[in-house]
């Protein structure tokens, strides 16, 4: 058997549809049939047959004709009687209770309501550890104003708790969110909600991504003092991708400020950034319109940031722009109506100290869009400008677009010295560093560490050190890609290069062809296990995407990369201990004694796999916990492991000989149309 005696283990680590107290017979949560599907780790297709052929499928219980929703706890039982289901676990079914209070609520109100519950249970002195004995009508009465006192104690930000009140019948989903608490952990617990939330299509509020939080935060040096701010904070990530890089190197003369206008979102970024370490008197975070309600303008609050940090919301039509036109924020000049981004990018400006530095995340047509060169011009003008960085697409949460970040700095007057000297003035800027790495892989990406410019500043067709004058002509375009030019002498290096490497692997795919396996008549039917089996087992340790920027984890050899949102990208098994996990992952890493980790990325790889793991509507979300491998020996798997390893190794040598390939007739174009290269004399090419 695949797990061997692991599998009798009979006390899982995390808690299941036995176990769990999480829902009760009058829960109120319901489930459509694609969640029922997920549940199930079948197709939707598997559900419509399911209500057709058997008369005791439950009935559903509300939405629509065309999209009807069934009682979950109905849902389960059935699921459980008829054996498609072994458990559903404790976190997914308080996801579900927690969906079903987003039917009458926002679901981030609800979400911050629970970070306020947890909080408020987590104090050794709360009295919710006295209430075990109440009956749910009796806490419906004292918990909203439990919590609430505790709020107002506390001084967490965030509007008012259970603003809807509570009913009786929803007193067993706070039971179980305690209950998961105390045996998991708040932060685990509420992470793992949260991570939930980012990934729900139900989510209205765009919000930075953690892979993007982590590309920003890897660029800013040590803050010793002063302020570090972000406006537009949403439910925290940026700042706690911050909090995460600096760890102890945050100076104890530097403060924290947020603004966030979502008053739920205000409370989860207060929860998050407390069990970060980032509380206290030294951090600030208030509600309100960062743009028609500065609360941190002069006299609100602690000024002069030394770093800004901002990834503003776009698309936004009505951000006051009627009612803000003479704000002494404009200092290059009124945004255009259509551009609120550039609001946004003055406003980030304005709370900088001298000497400060603010990186604000932009959309890529704010570098070109004819309505606001004059405000580009401005900031060129003032050196206010230092570098812009193209990133690749795929880093925003709401859209798969490329992004740019704007790195601006607030200019030093200088200081008059002892003998009356100016001192420390600031050089004019004469020129600006531009970035492109929109073509960068997330490979790459997850690299880099501090300044891009310096880092590749001799690579080619990456930087460019454009000068002012230069960028000062009609259009005032910052976009990278427009100004890098490739040098002769590199194109045909490159392409010289490109060649040499093709070369020996066009000639070794032949010889690494995988030959045609061994046919089977019938088809074995191993009996299968699901990820999430093995891994209360013990037999797989796995580490979600959402956990990573809260777990210090590096790799090992024989670790399983598997991706969160890209279904062409195969799993990969760590061959090195180089790099460590990224967000856009997820980890998994097997018991060598119990599991083979190619063994169990193949069958990953496979279709059914990707078709039972996949969640959300219209984009790719990967649960890797609902795929399924086969119960098989150890020596089985081996034998498995050895052949998915040779195929991935003839995919690898494909894929970089494709890539090279490409990069050969791309560097030839580019020769032959900037003159570099001539045609060949020779009218037969080769391999004619």
């Amino acid at each position: 058997m695949l797990c061997g005696p692991r599998c009798g283990v009979s006390a899982p680590k995390f808690r299941t549809v036995e176990v769990a107290v999480a829902v009760r017979a009058e829960s109120s949560a319901e489930v459509t049939a694609a969640q029922i599907a997920r549940l199930a780790g079948v197709g939707r297709a598997a559900v419509s047959n399911w209500r057709r052929r058997h008369t005791d499928f439950p009935q559903p219980v509300g939405g629509t004709p065309a999209s009807p929703t069934f009682a979950l706890a109905d849902v389960e039982a059935w699921l459980a009687a008829t054996g498609k289901l072994e458990s559903i676990s404790a976190g997914d079914r308080l996801w579900q209770e927690l969906r079903a209070y987003s039917e009458e609520w926002r679901l981030a109100d609800v979400l911050a309501d629970a970070a306020a519950f947890l909080s408020f249970v987590r104090h050794d002195d709360s009295p919710w550890r006295r209430w075990d004995d109440q009956t749910d009508a009796a806490i419906a009465e004292l918990l909203p104003g439990a919590v609430a006192g505790h709020v107002a104690r506390t001084g967490m930000p965030g509007g008012r708790v259970f603003a809807g009140g509570l009913r009786p019948e929803r007193v067993p989903f706070w039971r179980a969110l305690a209950e998961l608490a105390d045996e998991q952990g708040p932060e685990a617990v509420f992470e793992d909600l949260h991570g939930r939330y980012l990934d729900s299509t139900a989510r209205t509020i765009a919000v930075t991504s953690l892979e993007l939080a982590a590309v920003i935060a890897s660029m800013i040096p040590p803050i010793t003092e002063g302020a570090i701010f972000d406006p537009a904070c949403g439910t925290g990530n940026l700042l706690r991708a911050v909090a995460k890089k600096m760890g102890k190197k945050m100076g104890m003369g530097a403060g924290r400020a947020a603004q966030e206008v979502d008053a739920a979102l205000v409370r989860i970024a207060a929860f998050r950034l407390d069990w970060s370490g980032w509380s206290g008197p030294a951090t600030t975070i208030r509600q309100g319109d960062s743009l028609r309600d500065d609360q941190f303008a002069q006299g609100r609050g602690p000024q002069g940031a030394a770093l800004v940090l901002c990834d503003p919301p776009t698309g936004v039509k009505d951000w006051g722009y009627d009612e803000l036109s003479y704000d002494p924020r404009w200092e290059f000049g009124l945004p255009p109506r259509s551009e609120p981004e550039l609001a946004w990018l003055q406003h980030c400006y304005a709370h900088l100290r001298p000497g400060g530095t603010a990186i604000v995340v932009m959309p890529v047509a704010a570098a070109s869009r004819r309505s606001g060169r004059r405000i580009r011009a401005e900031m060129l003008r003032r050196g206010v400008l230092r570098e812009v960085v193209a990133l690749p697409p795929g880093l925003a949460s709401n859209h798969a677009l490329g992004l740019h970040l704007w790195v601006l700095a607030r200019p030093h007057p200088g200081d008059v010295n002892e003998d009356g000297e100016l001192v420390d003035v600031a050089e004019p800027v004469r020129s600006v560093p531009l970035v492109d790495g929109s073509a960068f892989d997330r490979g790459r990406l997850r690299n880099i560490e501090g300044d891009w410019w310096y880092q590749f500043r001799d690579e080619p067709a990456v930087t460019a050190e454009v000068p002012v004058i230069e960028l000062l002509d009609d259009e005032v375009d910052l976009t990278p890609s427009r100004h890098l030019q490739r040098m002769a002498e590199d194109v045909a290096t490159d392409h010289g290069r490109a060649l040499a490497e093709l070369a020996p692997l066009l000639e070794a795919l032949p010889r690494r062809l995988p030959g045609q396996p061994a046919r089977t008549t019938p088809v074995p039917r191993a009996p299968m296990v699901s990820i999430a089996k093995l891994v209360r087992a013990g037999a797989v340790h796995l580490l979600l995407n959402r956990d990573m920027p809260h777990v210090g984890m590096g790799l090992e050899p024989g670790d399983v990369l598997v991706s969160v949102s890209d279904p062409t990208e195969p799993p990969l098994v760590v061959s090195d201990q180089r790099g460590g996990p990224t967000p856009d992952r997820h980890l998994l890493r097997c018991d060598p004694d119990v599991l083979d980790p190619y063994f169990l990325a193949g069958f990953l790889r496979s279709e059914a796999n990707t078709r039972r793991a996949v969640t959300g509507s219209g984009v790719f979300r990967y649960d890797v916990r609902r795929a399924h491998i086969p119960r098989l020996p150890l020596t089985e798997q081996r034998r498995y492991g050895q052949e998915f390893r040779r195929l991935a190794e003839f995919g690898d040598l494909l894929h970089r000989a494709a890539a090279l390939g490409d990069d050969v007739v791309r560097l030839a174009i580019d020769g032959l149309t900037t003159g570099v290269f001539i045609p060949s004399s020779d009218p037969q090419t080769k391999g004619d």
